[in-house]
């Protein structure tokens, strides 16, 4: 990383070690530059500037004018703006939100955290910050960096990946600086503490990424809360989501946190042996109560348990995902108590679902007061047939479903015409998502649509064998509601059938597809039209 001389010295040289991304403006309220309006430089060489008349002098520009003006343009721009003057650069930084941070590896003689505390110093009004790094630094002192630099007060998300685990006891001692957090993620803690989490009054919403890197011996774990559990007043954390990854059978500590957890909403599991404490702990049963939102990602170990639970206790319970884990009798014991009760269904589980987990959902129907299933997301379930979805289909609870996704489904190869059938049944889809499956053909397709007329959105990504015909369909049924429509990995579609759906789809604002297959002529269709065309945007870093 180069020092901070050298990086005022060339503008945003920094660049070239840690890459930031910005976002909006601080509010109006906040101050800005040090330089309030002056101090500016004429830019333009004689005969240039505006009409030709030798340049403008920037300190006519005022420093919130300068600032609005920053906050429009693409991130992209921000290399060539720090570049225009010393004004330009600290205004730039002042209106910095949101950055991303990527150290690179350590090198000798230079500091990472020193590097980094010079670094934020410019940015005193972030309000959220990532600093990511694949490389193994020393956490504690980069995390006391972070809490040393100016906007640390102001933070309110804060995401800390690094290649190392950061201690509890670090985090005990930042956590005052960092009151004002609502969101935070951790890769990586030890040991696997969470009484610092009572000194976040503000925090909603909480990730830990307990990577094996950290993993932590139980014979040492087990003091860690546990030692103060007894007699402690339970006081309930703020937390409405968490989301913990890599829970092991043998760590400690979690007890305590499931007891305070009374007030989650949303709850995310990944690939999670265990939910911590041993299995005769109770504690995890605290959380369950008012959740809504429920997804096990790989935590085939644990999964049966945490279903059999939320089926007696998550009475509020909307949405469920189980990705690669559950077996057949605990999920339908689950669809029996609350299948049709959910809003949403999203279920990855090759060999452990079956007809009769549908079935079960729409045999309930009329049984719940809080609604009704209107979102289905199968992926790689191959042992569901075309009988399974053709009795929920017929079911008024089927019937009411807007959105369904068979992903990777080889039931549509097996039962040539179910697509029709299902479009013919569920008169309210409005999303549909065939993704990934490789053999579908055009004929099926246009079959498919001339009775699903409503459609707002439609993926077709990796469907190798559909062309353009299936868009000449897609336009004569849907022209005029699709509005999102994904043709990435579809080497069928493209070229003047691409450009010409574009240009008559009345109310296409989004067209996922890959940029080197989008065309000099589409994306001249797309700027008139406003159509966004490219890839699907990658998560964000909060």
């Amino acid at each position: 990383m180069g020092t901070a001389e050298h990086a005022a010295e060339k503008g945003d040289a920094e660049h070239a070690a840690l890459r930031s991304r910005r976002a909006s403006p601080t509010p109006a309220t906040a101050p800005t530059s040090p330089r309030r309006g002056g101090g500016g430089r004429r830019t333009g060489g004689a005969g240039g500037g505006c009409g030709g008349g030798g340049g403008v002098d920037d300190a006519a520009l005022c420093d919130d004018l300068l600032q609005e003006v920053f906050g429009l343009l693409p991130p992209a721009a921000a290399p060539a703006v720090s570049l225009v003057s010393r004004r330009w650069l600290a205004l730039l930084r002042a209106s910095t939100s949101r950055l991303t941070l990527r150290l690179p590896p350590a090198s000798t003689g230079v500091s990472p955290s020193a590097a980094l505390a010079d670094l934020l110093s410019r940015y005193p009004y972030l309000s959220a910050l990532a600093v990511v790094s694949a490389a193994a630094h020393d956490a504690d002192l980069v995390l006391l960096a972070v809490a040393a630099s100016p906007s640390a007060t102001r933070l309110t998300a804060l995401r800390f990946s690094l290649g190392s685990p950061v201690s509890a006891a670090t985090l005990s001692a930042v956590s005052l600086t960092f009151s004002g957090l609502t969101s935070l993620h951790l890769t990586a803690l030890s040991p696997l503490s969470f009484r610092w989490l009572a000194c976040l009054p503000c925090l909603k919403s909480f990730a830990l990424v307990n990577s094996a890197s950290a993993a932590v011996d139980s014979s040492v774990s087990t003091s860690s809360d546990d030692a103060f559990a007894e007699g402690e007043a339970v006081v309930p954390l703020p937390l409405e989501r968490l989301s913990l990854c890599g829970i092991r059978s043998g760590h400690r500590g979690l007890g305590w946190l499931w007891q305070r957890c009374g007030s989650l909403r949303w709850l995310q599991l990944r690939a999670c042996d265990s939910v911590g404490d041993g299995p005769a702990s109770t504690a995890f049963t605290e959380c369950l109560d008012g959740l809504l939102e429920l997804e096990l990602r790989a935590c085939r170990s644990v999964a049966d348990r945490v279903l059999l639970l939320a089926a007696d206790r998550c009475h509020a319970l909307t949405s469920l995902l189980v990705y690669d884990g559950g077996s057949r009798e605990a999920l339908l014991h689950f669809m029996h108590q609350r299948g049709a009760a959910l809003h949403t269904l999203d279920l990855r589980l090759p060999l452990d679902l079956h007809n009769d987990h549908l079935l079960a959902i729409g045999a309930q129907q009329g049984q719940h007061s809080q609604g009704s299933l209107a979102v289905l997301r199968l992926q790689s379930c191959v042992l569901i047939t075309g009988d399974g979805l053709r009795s929920l289909a017929l079911t008024a609870i089927g019937a009411g479903i807007q959105e369904v996704a068979l992903v990777s489904c080889d039931v549509l190869e097996r039962e040539p015409g179910l697509l029709t059938f299902l479009s013919q049944s569920m008169r309210q889809l409005r999303r549909l998502d065939l993704s990934y499956n490789e053999t579908l053909k055009d004929k099926e397709i246009g079959a498919m649509l001339s009775s699903c007329r409503n459609l707002i959105d439609i993926r077709f990504r990796g469907c190798r064998c559909l062309t353009g015909e299936s868009l000449v369909s897609l336009l004569r049924h849907c022209g005029q509601s699709v509005e999102v429509v994904d043709i990435s990995r579809c080497p069928g579609m493209k070229g003047a059938s691409v450009e010409f759906f574009a240009q008559r789809a009345t109310l296409l604002n989004h067209l996922i597809i890959e940029e080197s297959s989008a065309s000099e002529e589409l994306k001249a269709v797309a700027q008139t039209k406003g159509i966004k065309v490219g890839p699907l945007p990658c998560e964000g870093s909060f």
